[in-house]
């Protein structure tokens, strides 16, 4: 009799959950599904419930306890799909792609449960089965135009640029509004990127991020700012940085940046947004004193963590390019400034991080005064070794490396993508040589 009462109270919750989430009262919706699960955790349609709640919340983890708890219950399709969905957002896209097969078997003619399992199937690499099921999907409804994007990405991932483009075109015709125009945009010159370097395989580090992120590699001294490896290790001079500044002082020139101010990610950046900001004469300015207005150089020393560099990037308003004197975590990490000297990894510092100009003052107001006399200092000696650099002997064909890979990720005429903007023909130049 109890188990029969807690059965019946579960039920009670279960159905108060479904009438508030119906009236848009989600929070209390949740909490009368937990009061179900709590009743009678036997139930599949309450855990499915409160899954859903947990997963609209962002706590992905403990909404795939509740739909793998479903799915023991009643291996049916919503439960199969609920927690295939949520693997795929913690990308775990093996086991999401098994759940998918699953909701198949269960219903073959489900194109949501299609266009999921091909969408898995890419994040495993499997872009062959996935284009075959994106097709038969963009047959059935020819004009979605988020079909026509996967299907761009799948070209992508089997290296079929020209198909690529056709696809991704169509994709950002039929894009209902800016931002995701602007996704399918930045597919459009991955792929056209790629077709840049039809005729040699993308090799050394500059030619990677150019093609995958459309960002500028300068290198650093050792280098001919053409052809550069990754750092391991190292303890970067003044006349090390100074080269990688003077490149990117000819690159703000050559494209023609009017940078309005400078802005330091923490204090270990601010000799660099010193040294900059005197060449360029403009201010260094915190992110909250920046204007939409302004067009501002956001400078990075050493990336190390590219979640709060991201944050960082967030905050700043208006127009940025933003420069990091070199990153530190892996590439395949889906972030990368606009402009990186190198990369770097191991023990890797800057010539103020170490030495007798390393702020060591005590703490509160005055660590906060030897920083900054400790930054104004280093962004002196850089200057210095600025001034001292020599010219070098191939910066035309540094410039002429711009020239010809121009769909740089700042890139500002995004509206000829649409059109069809013209291209070089794949496979007629050269590479540029030191």
């Amino acid at each position: 009799m109890p188990n029969e009462f807690r059965h019946v109270q579960a039920y009670q919750h279960l159905e108060k959950g479904q009438s508030l989430e119906s009236l848009g009262l989600l929070d209390e919706a949740m909490l009368e599904f937990k009061r179900a699960v709590e009743a009678d955790p036997r139930i599949a349609t309450a855990r499915n419930a409160l899954g859903n709640h947990y997963r609209r919340k962002g706590l992905l983890t403990k909404a795939a306890d509740e739909f793998r708890c479903a799915l023991h219950l009643s291996e049916d399709f919503e439960s199969c799909f609920n927690l295939g969905g949520v693997l795929a957002e913690l990308e775990r896209y093996e086991e999401a792609v098994e759940l998918y097969r699953r909701c198949i078997e269960l219903d073959a003619n489900d194109p949501a449960a299609q266009y999921e399992l091909a969408y898995c199937l890419c994040g495993t690499g499997k872009y062959s089965e996935a284009l075959q099921l994106f097709k038969t999907l963009s047959e059935a409804h020819p004009d979605d135009w988020e079909l026509h994007f996967a299907l761009g990405d799948c070209y992508i991932g089997l290296e079929d640029y020209p198909a690529a483009l056709a696809e991704l075109q169509r994709a950002v015709a039929g894009a209902p509004d800016d931002g995701e125009k602007s996704q399918v945009r930045q597919a459009l010159l991955v792929a056209r990127r790629h077709l840049e370097f039809a005729a040699y395989k993308a090799v050394n580090l500059k030619d990677r991020l150019y093609v995958d992120h459309g960002a500028v590699v300068l290198g650093t001294a050792g280098d001919d700012g053409l052809t550069v490896a990754a750092d391991k290790d190292r303890a970067y001079s003044y006349a090390d940085v100074a080269v990688t500044l003077a490149r990117l002082l000819r690159l703000i020139r050559d494209q023609g940046w009017q940078i309005t101010a400078a802005c330091s990610t923490d204090e270990s950046a601010m000799p660099l947004a010193l040294a900059l900001a005197r060449v360029l004469e403009v201010p260094v300015l915190p992110v909250d004193q920046l204007t939409d207005e302004d067009f501002t150089l956001v400078i990075m020393g050493i990336g190390r963590q590219p979640e709060l560099c991201d944050v960082t990037l967030e905050r700043v308003p208006g127009k940025m390019i933003s420069f990091a004197m070199a990153i530190a975590w892996p590439l395949e990490e889906d972030l990368v400034t606009d402009v990186v000297g190198v990369h770097c990894t191991g023990s890797c510092t800057l010539p103020w991080q170490r030495g007798p100009n390393r702020a060591t003052a005590g703490a509160g107001h005055s660590a906060l005064t030897g920083a900054r006399r400790s930054a104004r200092t280093s962004a002196t000696a850089l200057l210095r070794a600025l001034a001292a650099s020599a010219d070098e002997p191939n910066e035309s064909a540094q410039h002429e490396y711009y020239e010809r890979h121009s769909l740089l990720r700042f890139y500002e005429n995004a509206s000829q993508l649409d059109k069809g903007a013209p291209e070089r023909s794949p496979g007629t130049d050269e590479r540029p040589q030191a």
